[in-house]
Parts: structure tokens; C-alpha cells; sequence
């Protein structure tokens, strides 16, 4: 008995460092003024349940060569992305419905629309117009409880 509830301390003290770490990128992310691709990577992998990496440069290298990525031409880490460019990732990543635009011409622009449709993306806002950390993390907020909605 003592040994596995020496077993279980220690599992819990090496694992605290990875979520404090995981808070501290979030609250970082929180405060940007503009989103940078690093940020972007690092939300989606944490959206996927993947908080295992320490920092936004290693999220943004393992997602780097998806077709989402290379389609906005997201080459470096400190990019900055906008609103298209971000609801484009979310949409593709959380495979959210798509309209005949988005279907016919997949891009940023149809991506936006189709999340203002859905009323994810709230206010005014152009494809091109900068995001900030807490607009991406609501927009997300909102795409995970319309798709906990249609489950």
C-alpha cells in the first residue's frame, strides 16, 4: 500500500509541471493582441486533447505540414494570423459543416462566413482583420458547445 501511494505522489508531482505549463501558454495567449500561427497550433493541439507540448514553436512544427497550414502559407511561428486564416484552421480541424462556397473554393473567406453562420464568429470582422487571443479562444469556446450541441 505504501508503495503505490508513493507511486501515485510521484506521478502527480511530475504532472503538475505540464499542466501549470499548458496554463501559463494559455494566459500568454489570452493577452496577445495578435494571434500568432505558434498560438493557433498550440489551441488546436490542446482542442485535440494533446497538451504535451512545451511550447508554441514545438505545436506549431508538428502541425506545420498539414494542408491546412500549408494552404494559408503559415510558414514560421511568429506569423501572425487572421480572422479568415483562423477560422479556416478551426473549421478544418474540428471538421465543422461546410457551405457551397467553402465546398466549391475551400479558403479563409468562405471559412469565416460559413463560422459567422453558424454564429461562432460573432461582430464585425473582414478575413483579413487581426484576431486576438481571447477572440480565438471564444470562437473556439463556441465551436465546442455547437458541436457538443449536434452530438
Amino acid at each position: 500500500m505504501k508503495r503505490v501511494t508513493l507511486l501515485l505522489f510521484v506521478g502527480i508531482t511530475i504532472s503538475l509541471p505540464i499542466f501549470s505549463q499548458s496554463n501559463e501558454i494559455i494566459d500568454q495567449i489570452l493577452l496577445e493582441e495578435r494571434l500568432s500561427a505558434g498560438s493557433a497550433a498550440y489551441l488546436l493541439t490542446v482542442l485535440e486533447g494533446d497538451a504535451s507540448y512545451g511550447s508554441r514553436e514545438e505545436a506549431f512544427g508538428a502541425l506545420r505540414s498539414e494542408a491546412a497550414f500549408e494552404l494559408l502559407g503559415l510558414a514560421a511561428a511568429d506569423a501572425e494570423v487572421n480572422l479568415g486564416q483562423f477560422a479556416h484552421l478551426v473549421q478544418r480541424k474540428l471538421d465543422l459543416p461546410r457551405g457551397l462556397g467553402s465546398m466549391l473554393f475551400p479558403g479563409p473567406r468562405y471559412s469565416l462566413r460559413d463560422l459567422k453562420f453558424l454564429q461562432m464568429v460573432q461582430g464585425r470582422g473582414a478575413p483579413d482583420s487581426p484576431v486576438s487571443g481571447e477572440r480565438a479562444l471564444r470562437i473556439i469556446g463556441r465551436a465546442l458547445s455547437e458541436l457538443e450541441e449536434r452530438s
